[in-house]
């Protein structure tokens, strides 16, 4: 069995409420406990994986430097969140003004799954980089732990890839920060552990 363990990143901060996509923005690694937590909570001496973005990274060094200990580390740019293109920056209320005009508006999601935004990426194209990701480790690896320091739009990715949905949607969970959601593969077969653990 192949268990996929997704974390999101630390809380965001100085973004003035607005939507970031794959921008750059900081987080906040203060909270100690939370990050105590996926020290016991994540398995030792697993393969990590992280995304480019600065927020994961961030959020990987904040739990190495509580004790986790880990077999690898590597970066991967299909683990970053969608880029929403020139969406980016708007105040949450005004995209979600701006979706329903254009009749791509989700109550689960930033847009619709198909919509591709100025500029951007459908949550369709970062489904199927994470799709690529995960059929690569499952051939690489086949057993064991896969530590994966990503975002809510991936992690989101993985859980519809466990549900064996046939057309790709978000559905409705709420991906918390500095939680885990776990997700294990074994011949053929996906099964969901937990999410926001």
């Amino acid at each position: 069995m192949l268990n996929f363990w997704w974390i999101r990143h630390a809380p965001v901060i100085n973004n003035k409420n607005c939507c970031y996509g794959d921008n750059e923005v900081d987080c906040d690694t203060s909270d100690k406990s939370s990050f105590k937590s996926l020290v016991d909570i994540l398995p030792e001496n697993a393969h990590v994986y992280c995304s480019t973005l600065s927020r994961a990274k961030e959020t990987f060094k904040a739990t190495a430097k509580l004790g986790y200990k880990y077999e690898s580390y590597s970066e991967d740019s299909r683990l970053k969140e969608q880029n929403i293109g020139e969406f980016a920056g708007m105040k949450y209320i005004e995209l979600e003004m701006l979706t329903k005009k254009l009749d791509v508006y989700s109550p689960y999601w930033l847009m619709d799954e198909r919509f591709i935004p100025p500029k951007g990426e459908s949550f369709i194209n970062l489904n199927d980089k994470v799709k690529q990701f995960l059929n690569e480790k499952i051939i690489e690896k086949n057993q064991g732990n896969v530590v994966i320091f990503s975002h809510g739009g991936p992690i989101r990715s993985a859980i519809n890839i466990a549900l064996g949905n046939q057309e790709v949607k978000v559905g409705p969970f709420k991906i918390e920060n500095l939680k885990v959601t776990k997700i294990s593969y074994n011949h053929k077969i996906w099964q969901i552990g937990f999410v926001n653990s």
